[in-house]
């Protein structure tokens, strides 16, 4: 460690809590020890060793609250993991230094219950939480974790083995030569159905104007008791959303503007799976677990909460002393453990469920990683890790979770922000097709671009902008796409909607899909005051359906509702059956259902 005798943050406030006081007790038994050893082994003065311990104190407070402990000089690695993090997290903005005296701080005190003797628990349980500082990164980065002996044929087996490899291989025969993507590299909804299926699980995608009809909604005819369940995009249904996005981070398709396809690697590997298989399984069950680990939905507390709890988990179940299942549900129980929203017990369970139902995982009493797993969770842990502590993947494209969202977003979320009263609509749009929304300030353009997809019932398959100040304005947009003939646009992903809306009547234009150019005009009609207890974004009102994709425009689509409602209409039954409406079924342009809305931007956000 380097020396260092003097402070650049604050220390960590540890509040009264019962958990508090027994960490000042406890950490109040070894000061003495601990500032004789730095003033001896380290020449720091004494007021340096007691500063270095106030880290320690607070860590031990959030270890006490997941755990029966009563000392500090023995912790459990799972629990140990998640207070560390849990004390890093606690660090106000990007606070460099007090983040590296944090973790000198506590590495140097591990370090002197181990060269003192003072360690009073398992030598295995020294050793992993030891390990936690010596991974790839050094801010808690993994253990470094040592994979089983397997002959290279042992491995295969064990990859091949595993319900992972069946359903990847099943998906990747559903693909076959190719398929049709959206822009955004999305299944078409038409093969949602299939793509799903060949990863067992069952949802159909159906389009907005299918959304009331209850024979769609129960997979034509079916009983409610065997519903499928409809989905309007490939993303709500995050077990397909996964499946696909790791196989294009493990190189297995190529993701076109608008085809996904098999890369040679994959199409070797279906010919010979015994010459390409170890490595193919191995890449795709990596990438498998380092996307899932990712917290997609980073509004979310409980989202943030669970992933770095299940990456204390994954990384306890890949060494000898892997976590108790007893010690993990302590861990979840919100007022016992250390996590803070109920919500997050929930999640982690689940995705452990899963884990263990594609067999990376297994549960009983304690949770373990089968021995040609262990290299995988391995790498996968340390992509997260990297992820986590503010690293970025070697692939600077990498998303794992595509339009999400939470991908649209590099701000940090601000409850306090004041609220916009925004009316955004179609323009030359006959009936008049506009949504009144309520959108806090700090929220992105890129969030404000998926609040808007749903207001209109749009499905994200086209490129899209914001312009500023009409032709030729400024473009914001996705990073790396080609908007049009335009320069590269600003990153829309790191743009607040505050900075370009902030008083009444200021005005931003949104285009989506170059080609039938869906213009909306968005304008301030009011700016409220911040309300803590109010959802990121609502709707209060607003007339008329959202037009559907691909029908021209809004000319095309004045054709449309003409067509589906006139039985003389030339083109009446194509349109019909493009719509996939039912006889007898009315299309009423200027029909909207503010709380169906509602209830898909509670889903965003």
């Amino acid at each position: 460690m380097a020396k260092k005798t003097t402070r650049t943050g604050k220390a960590q406030n540890r509040g009264t809590s019962v958990s508090a006081l027994r960490a000042e007790r406890a950490t109040s038994s070894v000061t003495k020890d601990f500032v004789d050893w730095c003033v001896k082994e380290h020449d720091f003065p004494a007021e340096t060793g007691l500063a270095l311990l106030e880290p320690v104190a607070t860590l031990a407070a959030a270890y006490f609250e997941s755990t029966p402990s009563s000392d500090v000089t023995s912790f459990e690695p799972v629990p140990f993991r998640l207070a560390f993090a849990q004390l890093m997290a606690g660090v106000d903005g990007q606070d460099e230094d007090e983040l590296d005296f944090i973790f000198e701080s506590v590495h140097l005190y591990i370090e002197f219950l181990a060269e003192t003797g003072a360690w009073t628990g398992p030598e295995e349980h020294l050793l992993a939480v030891h390990s936690l500082f010596h991974g790839e990164s050094e801010e808690g980065g993994i253990p470094q974790i040592i994979a089983p002996e397997l002959t290279p044929a042992q491995e295969l087996e064990g990859l091949a083995g595993t319900e992972l490899a069946r359903r990847m291989e099943a998906l990747l025969g559903w693909l076959g030569a190719g398929k049709d993507v959206t822009s955004t590299g999305a299944l078409r909804l038409k093969d949602i159905e299939g793509a799903a299926a060949a990863i067992g699980v069952r949802v159909k995608g159906v389009k907005p104007s299918d959304k009331y009809l209850p024979e769609v909604l129960f997979g034509g005819g079916q009983v409610p008791g065997d519903a499928v369940r409809s989905v309007k995009s490939m993303h709500e249904e995050p077990k397909l959303a996964l499946f696909w996005t790791a196989l294009e981070v493990a190189q297995l398709i190529d993701v076109g503007a608008t085809r996904a396809w098999p890369t040679p690697w994959t199409e070797a590997f279906l010919e010979q799976p015994e010459l390409e298989g170890r490595e193919v399984l191995r890449a795709f069950a990596t990438a498998f677990v380092a996307v899932s680990m990712q917290p997609g939905e980073l509004w979310d507390p409980a989202v943030i909460e669970a992933a770095s709890v299940k990456t204390a988990i994954l990384v306890a179940a890949t060494t000898d002393t892997p976590p108790q299942m007893e010690s993990i549900h302590t861990m979840l129980t919100v007022g016992v453990g250390p996590v803070e929203d109920e919500h997050t017990g929930t999640l982690v369970l689940e995705d452990l469920a899963y884990f263990a139902e594609l067999g990376l995982i297994t549960v009983g009493t304690q949770v373990e990683v089968p021995p040609a797993l262990v290299i995988c969770m391995a790498d996968a842990l340390a992509e997260t890790m990297d992820g986590m502590e503010g690293g970025k993947d070697d692939d600077e494209d990498f998303d794992p979770f595509g339009v999400s969202p939470a991908s649209a977003s590099t701000l940090k979320p601000n409850p306090k922000a004041p609220i916009l009263q925004l009316k955004v609509s179609i323009k030359r749009s006959s009936p008049p097709v506009w949504r009144r929304l309520l959108v806090r300030t700090d929220l992105s353009l890129g969030q404000l671009h998926h609040i808007i997809q749903a207001s209109f019932e749009w499905l994200d398959y086209h490129l899209h902008e914001f312009r500023v100040g009409g032709y030729p304005g400024t473009v914001y947009g996705v990073v790396g796409e080609a908007n049009h003939f335009d320069d590269p646009p600003l990153d829309e992903a790191g743009t607040a909607i505050g900075e370009l809306l902030a008083t009444e009547r200021d005005t931003v234009a949104y285009t989506y899909d170059f080609g039938d150019d869906w213009e909306h005009g968005i304008t301030v009609e009011k700016v409220l005051p911040a309300d803590a207890n109010a959802p990121a974004v609502r709707c209060t009102g607003g007339r008329g359906r959202g037009p559907v994709e691909d029908c021209g425009g809004v000319w095309g689509w004045s054709t449309v509702v003409e067509a589906v409602n006139d039985p003389a209409h030339e083109e009446h039954e194509e349109y019909r059956d493009w719509l996939g409406m039912v006889p007898g079924e009315h299309l009423d342009p200027k029909e909207f259902n503010k709380d169906e809305l509602n209830e898909d931007l509670t889903y965003l956000f």
